[in-house]
């Protein structure tokens, strides 16, 4: 089969189903090496292997580098990084459509390896990544999961569940368009490039069993989830009309969803159980702090401790940016503040549209401890618009409270419309 493989890679076809297989296959199984067990993988030269890892886009390239150690050792030398490692999904709006999407490896942040959009669909709005998962809205703005390196894809419920979406329909009852209370009728791929602010999941479906989706949705003032077993949305909680608040992020952590709004304002959501969601306010009143604060983001850490994460303006430099970490007392009900040299505890966190990840720095060499890799945010407030202290996707140093920016964003105006990057962290 290798010979196979690589001849009808050399001219030019794809065998998507195969590496598919093969991908899904070695995934559950990383700890067998497959040349041991199957004959005639080691029988390809390794120059001839290396042309073929030139040619695939880069999940097809991860699935040959998992067949086996000799694969590996030939896709590592063709420049495929691990599959492991914390990528940097990057797209570009091209007529009012997100489309060339790019992959960027933090090892070597001057290549770009290209990822085809699942089943050759003409638009998809990214939005989230959480579990080894991206999220995105389709064409029709429903939400879709998609694994970018099994090339599995999930459903969730449509938008029209949602209590503040009315479909418009066709006389042969086909979604032509939507409203939103009472305003003007939308396209039906419109409200995918705005309405979704984050998703979270609670598990990877890929494991089996029940998995809950919470979403922070329309402008960030309503939070909704979805159990996979009922298959619909249900509202959670809406900000009062008129309010200058906003939900700022979620995060799924020891049983429960978390979510923060620029306010400082902190909930607990328990959503086991069919019955209705049962909410625990942590913080009721904030922390006050609303006008200076830029992003709040809530990370849940291996050790079980609950992070709040917020970026404010710096008072006499209200030009500049600075990061602040405390802890989550939920028994007490209170933040506590930690000193940033043992904040993350030899730990690197990744924030942004994602839900936020904490990795280890020692299973992780390639990553600077203590330090926070975010991704450009979308600022709410019209006077953080254009901000210079935030100008790329970069990495905050809490010891010596300094940036270094490792990609440059696609451009100058991100603040003022959608961030057009996300961190994507595989299952590990």
């Amino acid at each position: 089969m290798a010979a196979e493989l690589a001849g009808a890679i050399i001219a030019g076809a794809r065998f998507p189903k195969t590496l598919q297989w093969m991908l899904s296959y070695l995934w559950r199984k990383p700890e067998l090496d497959h040349c041991a067990t199957s004959g005639g993988w080691t029988d390809l030269p390794s120059d001839l292997l290396g042309r073929i890892l030139q040619l695939l886009e880069l999940p097809d390239a991860l699935a040959v580098a998992a067949v086996c150690t000799s694969w590996c050792s030939a896709a590592v030398a063709a420049g495929v990084p691990h599959v492991r490692t914390p990528w940097l999904i990057s797209w570009q709006l091209r007529r009012h459509i997100y489309q060339s999407v790019e992959f960027r490896n933090l090892l070597t942040t001057h290549k770009t390896y290209k990822v085809s959009l699942p089943d050759g669909r003409p638009q998809l709005d990214w939005c989230g990544a959480s579990h080894g998962w991206l999220a995105a809205s389709d064409e029709f703005s429903n939400l879709v999961l998609y694994h970018p390196f099994t090339f599995n894809t999930i459903r969730l419920p449509p938008i029209t569940d949602l209590e503040c979406v009315k479909g418009v329909y066709n006389t042969e009852g086909s979604i032509v368009g939507y409203r939103f209370r009472k305003n003007h009728q939308h396209e039906p791929s419109e409200p995918g490039t705005w309405f979704y602010q984050k998703v979270v999941l609670s598990r990877d479906p890929s494991q089996g069993g029940d998995y809950t989706a919470m979403i922070i949705h329309y402008d960030a003032n309503l939070v909704s989830f979805a159990r996979a077993k009922e298959g619909c949305w249900r509202l959670a909680a809406a900000l009062a009309d008129g309010s200058d608040d906003h939900y700022a992020d979620c995060v799924y952590h020891d049983g429960r969803f978390y979510t923060v709004t620029l306010r400082g304002v902190l909930e607990a959501w328990d959503l086991r159980g069919p019955q209705e969601p049962i909410k625990e306010v942590i913080i009721a009143n904030g922390d006050r702090r609303r006008r200076r604060v830029l992003t709040r983001f809530l990370v849940s850490m291996p050790c079980g401790r609950l992070l709040h994460i917020r970026t404010l303006r710096r008072i006499h430099r209200p030009r500049e940016i600075k990061v602040q970490v405390l802890e989550v007392n939920v028994e007490e009900r209170k933040l506590v503040s930690l000193s940033s040299s043992t904040a993350f505890q030899d730990h690197a966190v990744f924030v942004g549209l994602n839900q936020s990840a904490c990795l280890p720095t020692k299973k992780f060499p390639e990553l600077k401890p203590n330090c926070v890799y975010f991704t450009p945010p979308r600022l709410v407030h019209h006077d953080n618009f254009g901000l210079p202290g935030w100008r790329g996707v970069g990495i905050y140093n809490l010891e010596n409270q300094k940036f270094e920016y490792v990609f440059s964003s696609f451009g100058p105006n991100y603040a003022k419309s959608w961030p057009t990057e996300i961190w994507y962290i595989p299952g590990i």
